[in-house]
Formats: C-alpha cells, structure tokens, sequence
C-alpha cells in the first residue's frame, strides 16, 4: 500500500494551521456589547439571515486553515512513496544486499548491440541508489553489501582468505559512509569466476538469522541477471529464500541484465566461447609434432560463420585457424599441430574475437613436454629379449627409429619388476602373453591403473584363461576386463571377401574406419582368446570394444579401473597367432593411438577454473620454502611460504583471480630452481546467457514472497525508487484554495453600496 513521506523537521510548522482559528476568537474577545435602539432592526435582520452568514464565515475558516495547511505541506515536500519507499521506514531495518560479478554480468549487449555499459554497471547503479535512500530514510537502516565471488567456496581473494565475505560490513547507514561506499563500488568489476547465489544467500541467511529463527525486520536484495544456468534447477536456492521470506524478511529481486525490460533485440549479437583446448593425441616430446584441439561453442540462437581464432605459443604469435560455421547452440572444433625443440612447460593460447562477454573469449593450455616419455613393456617370454617375440614387435610399433620420431622410449622388463620399479614414471605398461603374476606385482598394477595409468593386455599361448579369471578378472573386480573361456581357432571364411578384423566405433581404430580398409583387409587372425559364453557386462561397467572378429567375437576391449584405462588383446603382440604385425601399417598406426589414449589421463596437464587454488607440494629436506607466484596476464609476483598441510607435505598456494597461465618457481636446497606451469580458465558454461525469464523464475521459486523488478525502474532518476514528489500538485492546490479564500472573503463582507448619478 502507498505511502507518504515528508521531510521530518518541518512537521513543526503544523502548530501554524491553527493561526487563522486563534485570530478568529482573539477578534471574539475584542467584541463589546452596547445597547442601541437603532439596532433592532439590523439585529432582526441578521437573525433571518445568521445560518447562511455563519457557513460563509466557517468555510471562510476552513479555507484559510488549508492555506495555511498548504504551505507548511509545500515545504516539507512530501512524496507518494511505492512499496520501495515504504521499506525504509522508520524502525531498524536490516539491509543485505548481494551484487551478482561472476562474468556473465560483463554482458555488454543492449539494444541488439555491442555498448559500454554492462549488466554489472547497472548493478552497481541500484546499489548506489539504494545507499542514497537508506540515508535519507528515517529510522535507523543497517546495511551489509557483498558480492558473490567472494562467497564462493574456492575463495577469490589474492593472499589469505578474508575473514568476512562482505565488502561492507553491516552497520548503521550515514551520509557519509554512503560515500565511502560509492567510492569502493567504483572499485569494482565483474569477476572472472561462474560464482552463483547459493553460497552468497546462505550468508545473508545467516547474518540476517532467519537459519535461527531470529530475524529482524528485514530486507534481501538480490542483484543479477537471473541467467537460466543458475536458476533452473535451484532447488537450494529456493529453499532459501523460502526460510528468508518465511522469517518475516523482504525479498527484492532486481534484474541488471539489458532485456530485463524487454528491450533487448531478436538479433542480438551472439555470445561464443572457447570451451576447449586440449592436447588430442600424440606424445608431448621434444621435436615431436602434438596435435592439439581447439573448440568453439556458440551459445546464441543462429548459426556464426567465419571465426578467426588467434594463436599463441610462449607468448609467441603463430598462424591462426579460421572455423567457417557454428551452427546455432553448437560447438565447431579444429586440430592444430605444435612443436617444441625444448623440454619443460610450454604455454599454448586461444584467442577470438571480443564479443558480448570478454572473459570467455580466451583459453589457456600448459603442455608439459619431455625429452623422451618412458613406456614400460612386461615382456612374458621367459627368454627375454628375442627378436622376433611379442616385445620386439611392439617396441618396433612404439619406436620405430629416429626416422620416424615418436617421442616414446620402450623399458623391456620381466614380470618380477612390476614390484620393484616406479611404475608412475611410466605412462603406460604393457603386458605381452604373462603367465603368471604374484600379489605384489598385481597390487602394483592396480594401483597404477587406479591412479590414472593405462594398462594393455596381450594374449598368448602362456595365457591361461583360469589364472586370468581367478586372479585378473575376480568377477569383474579385478583390472581384466573380461572373463576368459579359452584359446579358440578363428574358421575360415566359406564366403571369399570378408576381412578378418571389424572396426567398431572408437577413437583409437578412428583412423581405420569406414569403407573396405585395405590395410585390415590384409590382417589374418588365425587364433585367439574367447570370453566366456554368455558373458555380459555389468551395468554401468564403461566396456567397450574397440575391434570385432567376423565371427562377432571381440578382438580388443577396454574398461575403465579407477582413474585409468585397462586395454585387453586377445591374441599376440608377434605374428603368432596373426599375421597383423609383419609389415602392416595399420599395427604401427593402432598401437601409436591406443598409447596415446591410455596416456591422457597422466599426460592432461593440470587446468583449474578462476577461484580455484594454484598449489605446489614441496619437498621437506630438498625444497625451499619461499615460493614465487607469477600472476597473469602482467606476471605480478607475489611470494607465499610454504606450510605443513594436514596430510603432512608442504604447500604453498595461491587463490587464482583472473584466467591465463601462472608461473610458480621456487629453489631446491643444492640451489637449482624449480618452475612449473599451470593453466586457470573460466567455466565456458557461465557464458550461456540464456535468461530464466519471470514465468520460470516465479516456478522456480514457489512458496517464496518476492518483489521482481529490473535495474532500469531502480535507477538513479525513477521515480519508482524515490516515490512521486507532491510539491507541484500541493502547490497549484494551494493557490486555488488563496483564490477561493478572496472569493468568498469579499463575499461574505460588508461594502457600502455606490451613489448612483441623479437623472438629468
């Protein structure tokens, strides 16, 4: 319900209106009755007339107790105040007020264009505007103003965590910490983080108590761009701001996002994001070509044709990439090969062109290169070393020589050194017809695979389906991925034209996919291991196939185990059992991609999103304890000492800010230094500017007494913020009741009649 409001000092100008009632009995007072003849008749007179002369004489009153009404009114300019006017009234009120800066405020479209001002601008303009009204409100009005980056649980802050997550504080609201208020929101921008309203909401929660069922008269600003990413599956957030409305607090959602209003064009521009970019296969080695893929998401409703992507490697300009359609919702990716003569990290950027949201625009890869990357091949020949057994032919695929760089160096090791060596210093281990495997070298394997290594079986005349199964396999416990029946005959084909091996959909056997390929069209299995009759994998279980026999059987299989992948060949590494690995490019081709497949996971550099923490273990007794953070993109420096962590290791960390590569370097005490790259991006997902819209949003958050507006009816010159000034109105009034007032004032006096002019 509306409301007045007037300028509080000037309620003493009041007592004035009774001035014209006081005049009138002090005029009383002054009367004195004297006797006279001659009045009678006048006095008859009056009294037939009294009734008409006394409403005259009353409304005369009453008009000059409104003019002087109207004055005292004029002055104390009052205003017809909206329902924002009527939540700063008098009392102690509690303000919370939560300004949105993950980067989808930066959204800088308005109008179906490009501008200057931002979804964040306008946020920060509410914030001003509600400062400058808690100040000028009566009462005493408590504010507390955060933003939601700093709430997030990774922290944001460079250096410690602050102890509070609000920018300002909850206190009384004066005139001049008004100022120093719009003084630190001039400070502010949007961050680079995809921070959402649920962390910030359990805080207001909390300091307004409504988790306690305590609360005060209070009020909840939520300032944002209700993007749908956030809100359509909020079922937390609801759930609070259920309990915040339900303890009495009043919810004001305010939208800062350009369409808020409806005004945002159908052709607005569209948003893009590189979501992706990644080392796609190969081996990062030193003069080794990596391949590496880019990819770009359109988040806009039409197709985007024609986008350049700019490239970088070391801070260094490379040619670029052009990607000719993204068809609307869509991703487009494009592969790119890179080559570095050095070992170390190296540092690889993606770039488009700005558009709606700059943030997103950008992306960062670290590719950690080696001189040479150690695979380690179990060889299960009990002779070792021949030349013409299962591990010649695959380190022959591995490495086929220095005219055919493949960054690889093959270990050829028995059984017994799976217990003894570090195997995380390998990225893959291959097992080549074992027959036999104990605890330890079992716990072992495990373990690697667990951690994210790749394991490859290869059948064999020594395999043994019933060791397999009992200590491999246990029933789908085990790292085999699958129950063996036993070595089985491959029968010829009656019908002519058949080829042996069936490519199934895999990126590993990819490249051999299609028509008739006549590379395996010309690979002959003559034997191989069976999986048990009737064998069918459990739900869930992530088997696949990689190759097929004719007979429908399968060739290779892989299944994850842990954080790494277990590959199983049922038949040999050496043409033993089949003819694939004399001669056959097709061998060297596979055997390259499924090491590169089962290395991803120990190969993926580390890539953290903005807010996260950039840490480094170090060493008790090898490390020093200073470490030096290089901050992107201008590569400030900031130092941070190592601490003992509860795990036990030292730790040094930093909470990354901004995206791009960070550079952490420190000493070992023999005094080498120590350098290690690491990646922040943003979520390309906060770039989905996708608006909940107030049908779903009023869905979403059923059950909850809210007030929904946009930023443009909150801004500094609405009047829907301040209320509907009454000064003019009460002014024109006032000047119709002075004319009225002179009107009836010589109505209702005496005038002497005019002579009228004798007749000629």
């Amino acid at each position: 319900m509306p409301t007045f409001d007037f300028l509080p000092l000037l309620w003493w100008g009041l007592p004035l209106v009774a001035a014209p009632v006081v005049i009138h009995l002090i005029n009383l007072l002054r009367h004195r009755q004297v006797r006279w003849a001659a009045m009678e008749l006048l006095q008859a007179s009056q009294r037939k007339y009294r009734t008409r002369v006394l409403l005259k004489q009353i409304l005369l009153l009453l008009l000059r107790v409104a003019a002087v009404l109207g004055v005292v009114l004029a002055l104390a300019q009052p205003r017809w105040q909206t329902a924002l006017g009527q939540l700063l009234g008098g009392g102690r009120t509690a303000h919370v007020v939560l300004l949105d800066d993950s980067y989808s405020m930066a959204d800088r479209t308005a109008g179906g264009r490009l501008g200057d001002v931002t979804a964040f601008d306008r946020g920060r303009l509410v914030v001003e505007r509600i400062c400058d009204e808690l100040a000028a409100a009566p009462g005493i009005q408590e504010l507390a103003i955060g933003r939601f980056s700093r709430f997030a649980p990774r922290g944001a802050e460079v250096g410690a965590r602050p102890q509070s997550p609000f920018d300002v504080e909850r206190q009384p609201v004066t005139p001049q910490r008004v100022q120093q208020i719009r003084d630190a929101l001039a400070t502010f921008a949007a961050s680079q983080t995809d921070a959402g309203p649920r962390e910030p909401l359990a805080a207001a929660s909390e300091l307004l108590g409504a988790e306690t069922g305590s609360a005060s008269a209070g009020v909840l600003w939520l300032v944002s761009d209700f993007r749908a990413k956030d809100w359509k599956s909020a079922e937390e957030t609801a759930e609070l701001l259920r309990k915040l409305s339900a303890a009495g607090v009043q919810v004001r959602l305010v939208d800062c996002a350009a369409d808020a209003d409806g005004s945002r064009a159908a052709e607005e521009p569209a948003n893009l994001s590189v979501e992706r970019l990644e080392i796609a296969g190969g081996v990062p080695a030193t003069g080794v070509l990596v391949p590496m893929e880019v990819a770009i998401r359109n988040h806009s409703d039409r197709a985007v044709r024609g986008v350049p992507i700019e490239l970088r490697e070391d801070g260094a300009a490379r040619p670029g990439l052009r990607i000719e359609e993204i068809p609307a919702g869509g991703v487009a990716a494009q592969r790119f090969e890179v080559r570095f003569p050095k070992a170390g990290g190296h540092l690889v950027d993606a770039r488009i062109p700005a558009d709606a949201v700059a943030a997103d625009d950008t992306r960062t890869a670290v590719v950690d290169v080696a001189d040479r990357v150690d695979v380690l091949v179990i060889d299960g020949d009990p002779r070792g070393g021949s030349g013409k057994g299962d591990a010649f032919y695959l380190a022959t695929a591995l490495a086929p020589g220095s005219g055919a760089p493949t960054g690889l160096r093959p270990r050829i090791e028995p059984p017994r050194a799976l217990a003894t060596l570090d195997l995380k210093s390998f990225d893959c281990i291959w097992l080549l017809d074992v027959e036999q495997f104990d605890a330890p070298e079992i716990a072992a394997l495990e373990a690697f695979a667990k951690g994210g290594g790749g394991v490859v079986f290869f059948a064999g005349p020594r395999t043994k389906a019933e060791t397999v199964n009992r200590l491999l396999h246990r029933g789908g416990d085990g790292l085999y991925p699958v129950p063996l029946a036993g070595p089985v005959d491959l029968l010829p084909e009656t019908a002519e034209g058949s080829p042996d091996v069936m490519v199934e959909e895999h990126p590993v056997v990819a490249v051999l996919s299609g028509q008739r390929n006549p590379l395996l069209d010309a690979v002959r299995v003559d034997r191989f291991l069976a999986v048990e009759r009737g064998f069918e994998p459990p739900a869930g279980s992530g088997l696949r196939r990689l190759l097929s026999l004719r007979n429908g059987a399968p060739l290779v299989v892989e299944r994850p185990f842990g954080a790494g992948l277990v590959v199983a060949v049922l038949t040999t590494a050496a043409p033993t059992w089949n003819n694939w690995g004399r001669g056959n490019p097709s061998w060297v081709v596979v055997m390259l991609e499924l090491e590169s497949h089962l290395a991803t996971a120990r190969r993926k550099a580390q890539s953290l999103e903005v807010g996260e923490t950039v840490a480094v273990e170090l060493e008790p007794g090898l490390d020093a304890i200073d470490v030096d953070f290089s901050v992107p993109p201008d590569g400030a420096i900031v130092h941070q000492t190592a601490v003992a962590t509860p795990e036990g290791p030292l730790e040094a960390a930093l909470p990354s800010t901004v995206a791009g590569g960070y550079v952490v370097r420190w000493k070992r005490l023999d005094g080498t230094e120590r350098e290690r790259l690491v990646a922040v991006n943003v979520d390309p997902d906060e770039g989905r500017l996708e608006r909940i819209g107030r049908e779903r949003l009023d869905r979403t958050l059923a059950g909850v007494a809210f007030r929904y507006d946009s930023a443009a009816s909150l801004q500094p010159d609405s009047g829907a913020l301040a209320g509907v000034s009454l000064v003019h109105p009460l002014l024109y009034l006032l000047l119709a009741v002075l004319i009225a007032e002179q009107l009836l004032s010589h109505a209702a006096s005496y005038h002497v009649a005019g002579r009228s002019k004798p007749s000629s």
